[in-house]
């Protein structure tokens, strides 16, 4: 495969080997899009918000409960109430990958902050583009470690290549994958075998809507796997569930072509825009 001429606003953030991995595997990993000191300002923020609690912050950000146990706890669409964490969703040089990856300008749809502590549970196995429905393309995901995600800790896992298959819808009660939660995705593709993706601070990892990606559980008993997350779709879509809008564009500002479906997406009505 030709490596692709890159952008020149992004050519020394990503290489054009690092583009070829995205469309081959789904996936790629990139350095330094974050600065360390916006890491620790991520870090900070997110912890004042767990200790002190939402009053501190506007009352509309709120966390979302992934198990009964509260062992493992996130934020949701913080960019909504927060300037400091939109201005983190729309991190210009994360902007500039996106546009490369996509071919053209991206668009914020949701962020998402995971504290994952020890003892905390994985998550089952699925593709990000069951829950956003975006259309014609599918969306991207940007996943920056706050901390060090190894396979100890809760690392993500994913299927390499498994953005070419269709989506894949879920089943309720469905097993879950070596134990790593319960799977979106029943039955497991046999061709398909999740791989571990250790990653180190500041790194963020960019994987398709389409990959079959998950985590693995944090075993640990010191160490957090905390992780900032940015849903993304390219600016000519046209569409993206309820729950993603309002959409913004890289100057915050809020895109109001996009439809949201009603309808039901690939896998029926009972699914439809749900959260993730």
């Amino acid at each position: 495969m030709t490596a692709p001429t890159l952008p020149s606003s992004s050519h020394s953030l990503i290489s054009a080997a690092q583009v070829e991995h995205f469309n081959d595997a789904g996936y790629c990993v990139v350095d330094g899009l974050f600065t360390a000191a916006e890491i620790s300002a991520i870090e900070a923020f997110f912890e004042d918000y767990k200790n002190i609690g939402a009053a501190v912050f506007d009352s509309g950000m709120t966390f979302a409960e992934i198990d009964p146990a509260k062992r493992q706890l996130r934020a949701m669409h913080p960019h909504r109430y927060s300037e400091k964490a939109k201005q983190w969703g729309i991190n210009p040089r994360v902007m500039a990958v996106l546009a490369t990856l996509f071919g053209k300008p991206a668009l914020l749809a949701q962020t998402m902050y995971y504290f994952k502590p020890p003892g905390a549970k994985g998550q089952g196995m699925h593709q990000d583009n069951f829950y956003l429905l975006a259309k014609p393309a599918t969306c991207i995901a940007a996943w920056t470690a706050i901390d060090a995600a190894k396979i100890d800790n809760g690392c993500l896992y994913v299927v390499p290549a498994s953005q070419r298959k269709n989506i894949l819808c879920p089943s309720e009660g469905a097993d879950g994958w070596m134990n790593y939660g319960d799977s979106h995705i029943k039955p497991f593709p046999r061709d398909c075998t999740p791989v571990p993706l250790e990653v180190e601070r500041g790194q963020t990892v960019f994987f398709s809507g389409n990959l079959i990606h998950g985590s693995g559980p944090n075993r640990t008993t010191d160490r957090s796997r905390r992780t900032f997350i940015g849903h993304y779709i390219d600016e000519a879509s046209e569409q993206v569930a309820q729950f993603y809008h309002p959409v913004i564009n890289a100057r915050g500002e809020v895109v109001s072509h996009l439809a949201a479906p009603t309808g039901g997406g690939p896998c029926g009505d009972g699914w439809l825009g749900a959260a993730h």
